[in-house]
């Protein structure tokens, strides 16, 4: 769907210590199928303090490029893809995040958003339709927040080819100009691959309490194993190309003009199989060497990665940027952003890295 007035006025990111591979007990494990060099570790933080730091980012970019007051958030999305990242059971974390953050009551409403991985840039699909079909409504907020951690879930091992990170970010959308303008978005959904992440596992009775280490490996080789890999990636490629495809077409916008493409924070081979190879791109359109730093942050990595650039003066006014996001269930959403404005002043909201982040390649870009 291709929008008119829809734009991104604020941006933010917020990251643990990025601890090295080698420095972690799991990493004879990792090392050869994620190539990851660190990942984020946000020790004595939860998944709702990383995003309520993230948010307070995404108002301060907010306000470089506002005229007069700051608008209250109509409406507020908050994700969180896994149970240590969700604080306590029978409670809000939405309106957590919205009270930390200083907002105030008001009309609209504060919920969650569960396309796990997919939550915010599917986030900002929903958001779009919302605010179209909405003309009472100006501003939306979006926040994730994740902490992982053994035993539970081991940042390194949990999953196969993918290392997972501690993070939150946040982003707002509105009516009025700011950072970018969000010319289009598309979503697919393919509810066959629903059983990759349940494997043979039967659901929890009513009552009992979800204790003890996630088996995240081993629900989905009991899935591969009955299918074949070769199915997944095979629906996997189809539900990637229809939304880059629709979004780049409601955009007026070719492949070749997009200047960056910010996907999930795949280990190298995942991203390369799942990502790169039915985009048909190569890893320097792409932010696979910060990535390789933080981590997978769950529904977050597009938004920390969009902060990245933004931040790091990596993007100018004209580009174009892709945001790719796919979530268990399986969902695709993508969305295709123009930069309008990089106020220097945002320097200081850049997420952390240990290493240069821009190939040779990437440099004389």
């Amino acid at each position: 769907m291709r929008w008119k007035n829809l734009h991104l006025r604020g941006v933010g990111a917020a990251l643990g210590e990025l601890v090295a591979a080698d420095d972690l007990d799991s990493a004879r494990t990792l090392r050869d199928a994620t190539s990851q060099r660190a990942v984020s570790i946000a020790s004595g933080s939860t998944g709702m303090d990383l995003a309520v730091r993230a948010g307070r980012n995404a108002l301060a970019s907010m306000a470089m490029t506002a005229i007069g007051a700051l608008p209250v958030p109509d409406l507020h999305f908050h994700a969180a893809i896994w149970r240590g990242s969700r604080g306590i059971d029978f409670w809000s974390r939405a309106a957590y995040v919205r009270s930390r953050l200083g907002l105030p009551a008001g009309r609209g409403i504060a919920t969650e958003l569960n396309a796990m991985s997919n939550s915010l840039v599917g986030g900002i699909d929903i958001s779009a339709r919302v605010l179209a079909g909405s003309p009472d409504l100006d501003t939306v907020l979006l926040t994730g927040g994740e902490t992982f951690g053994p035993p539970a879930f081991d940042h390194l091992t949990a999953d196969h080819g993918i290392a997972y990170g501690d993070g939150g970010s946040a982003l707002i959308l509105g009516r009025h100009p700011g950072l970018a303008h969000i010319l289009a978005t598309s979503s697919y959904t393919d509810p066959t691959l629903e059983q990759l992440h349940r494997g043979n596992d039967r659901f929890a009775p009513a009552g009992s309490t979800e204790l003890g280490i996630e088996r995240v490996r081993e629900r989905k080789r009991q899935y591969t194993d009955a299918v074949g890999a070769a199915s997944v990636a095979r629906r996997n490629q189809e539900g990637v190309r229809t939304v880059i495809d629709e979004a780049l077409g409601d955009a007026d916008v070719g492949l070749d003009q997009l200047r960056w493409v910010l996907l999930p924070h795949y280990g190298r081979h995942l991203l390369d199989t799942h990502c790169l190879q039915p985009l048909g791109i190569t890893a320097d359109r792409t932010l696979c060497h910060a990535g390789d730093q933080w981590g997978h942050i769950g529904p977050n990595d597009q938004i920390i990665g969009l902060t990245h650039l933004i931040t790091r003066g990596a993007v100018a006014p004209g580009d174009h940027v892709a945001l790719l996001g796919i979530g268990i269930g399986m969902t695709w959403t993508a969305a295709i952003l123009r930069i309008d404005a990089v106020p220097p002043g945002l320097s200081g909201l850049a997420p952390p890295l240990r290493w240069p982040w821009r190939t040779s390649a990437d440099a004389q870009r």
